[in-house]
């Protein structure tokens, strides 16, 4: 289980029973993701930041998360993991926005958001996962927050 290191908020998603930590940095995203009636499976307000603070709690360190250059990497970057479906939906909305439509839509740039659908191995196979990871600058959470919250829900 990752450690929560993040002040968080318990919430309970719209898909499930229980409460789940959500960083509080991202508390008002995630509502309002769930307002357009979109999942998230897991979310952090600085990626980097948590994989260096799971490092110095003893992590092992061959995990890619636990790297010096992963933390490097997303040091200063939010997360969102969300089924692909909606994903698509809402990385379509902001690529909507005119603030944010560079940053969504322009691969390797310097602030440009960093999206993946990873290919696991599994029952002797290559298959997709079901989610896209998708990473983000951490000061555009206030733009992301503005795009969700003046769009009307599905």
């Amino acid at each position: 289980m990752t450690t929560q290191i993040h002040s968080s908020t318990a919430l309970v998603p719209p898909h499930h029973d229980e409460p789940v930590p959500i960083d509080d940095g991202v508390v008002t995203v995630v509502r309002a993701i769930w307002a357009q009636g979109w999942q998230t499976a897991a979310c952090c307000q600085d990626v980097g930041e948590a994989a260096e603070t799971e490092r110095a709690l003893g992590r092992p360190r061959d995990e890619a998360t636990s790297s010096a250059g992963f933390i490097e990497y997303y040091r200063g970057w939010a997360w969102l993991k969300m089924p692909r479906s909606d994903a698509f939906a809402f990385l379509a909305q902001m690529a909507d926005d005119d603030r944010l439509r560079e940053a969504v839509t322009t691969r390797r740039g310097g602030r440009s958001w960093r999206m993946f659908h990873p290919v696991i191995w599994s029952d002797g196979a290559f298959v997709a996962t079901p989610f896209v990871q998708i990473y983000f600058p951490k000061e555009q959470i206030t733009e992301i927050e503005r795009v969700l919250i003046h769009t009307p829900s599905l």
